[in-house]
């Protein structure tokens, strides 16, 4: 006899939860190696300050900013949210879900607001 499960949860079959995860891993992946290069130029004397602030201030650089950190947000928010899923109790769970994604939002929203007022 098979025994069916009654409480799937908010999640159901945690599908998109795993494809959210997966996709925004694969952006970071390839974002993040360019920003530890570009780093690693400037330290070497590859890229002087001026060059740094040439290349952070076009629109590609603007535009991969952007897409970095909100595949960041949602890559954090996605992990943080499974674990307050699996192991916080139901009343405290909402409250905590609600003030990672209140707090996460802002710091996204500061730094595009940042990114893209920056020079002009």
């Amino acid at each position: 006899m098979v025994k069916k499960t009654h409480d799937l949860g908010s999640a159901h079959s945690g599908f998109k939860d795993w494809y959210w995860q997966r996709l925004s891993a694969v952006v970071l992946a390839v974002l993040l190696p360019g920003v530890f290069i570009l780093l690693w130029s400037v330290y070497i004397g590859a890229l002087d300050q001026f060059g740094l602030l040439d290349w952070l201030d076009s629109f590609v650089s603007r535009l991969l900013h952007t897409l970095l950190i909100v595949a960041l947000i949602v890559h954090a928010y996605m992990g943080l949210k499974v674990m307050i899923e699996d192991y916080v109790h139901t009343g405290l769970r909402v409250v905590l879900i609600a003030l990672m994604l209140v707090m996460m939002s802002l710091f996204g929203m500061w730094w595009l607001a940042l990114i893209w007022a920056w020079g002009g």
